[in-house]
């Protein structure tokens, strides 16, 4: 008899283990409803999602140039393909390290856009195909005039994401300390990597870009 007892919080202890990262969408949720944005950006593993974010970019970064032809067309002009690399790498590092930050985050919660936010969504745009790019260097030639060119993209991208209805969020556990969260933001589908931190405790350390 006396087992059941045992039996039962050993079955609560899992139960409360198992909904655990329920609960922190719970809280997240709540904490923005709320504007409680420090509490949501206490959620953030900064150290661990700067160098995901990066390498994800890398990767992506490589892939842009390859799909627009963009080695080819630079060398003609004497640049080299590593050249264009080790300049994507430079650039992507400065935009994350400059970007992700709690005073940045809390002012993207916000809806405030700052100038060291914009390095970072610029190229997330072109690299997830929201930027068209044939049309903005059409743009360039026929205006002149860079500023102009990619204004019409700013109102092209954002005809985009007002006219479409963006999917309802999925959740599941992607590993015993993983939990993935697939949603989208501005139609730009993305998946949120939680990882378990203690027992109960979850944090965001990256986030992936899905095609």
């Amino acid at each position: 008899m006396k087992k059941a007892p045992f039996l039962l919080v050993v079955v609560i202890a899992v139960l409360v283990v198992a909904l655990s990262p329920y609960y922190k969408l719970y809280t997240l949720k709540t904490a923005y409803e709320q504007g409680d944005y420090a509490s949501m950006v206490n959620s953030v593993d900064f150290e661990t999602l700067r160098p995901n974010l990066k390498h994800q970019f890398y990767e992506k970064f490589d892939g842009f140039v390859a799909q627009n032809n963009l080695d080819q067309a630079l060398s003609l002009f004497g640049v080299k393909p590593e050249q264009i690399h080790n300049y994507g790498v430079r650039f992507i590092d400065n935009a994350v390290d400059k970007a992700i930050t709690p005073d940045n985050l809390t002012a993207l919660a916000t809806g405030n856009v700052n100038k060291d936010s914009e390095p970072l969504l610029i190229g997330i745009a072109l690299v997830s195909g929201a930027v068209d790019v044939p049309k903005l260097v059409q743009s360039y030639f026929r205006t002149g005039n860079v500023e102009q060119a990619i204004s019409e993209q700013k109102q092209q991208i954002t005809k985009k994401t007002t006219t479409t209805n963006s999917p309802k969020p999925t959740f599941k556990y992607c590993g015993f300390n993983c939990f993935a969260i697939d949603t989208a933001i501005k139609n730009q589908p993305i998946r949120i990597i939680m990882t378990r931190h203690q027992v109960v405790d979850w944090r965001i350390d990256n986030v992936i870009l899905k095609d």
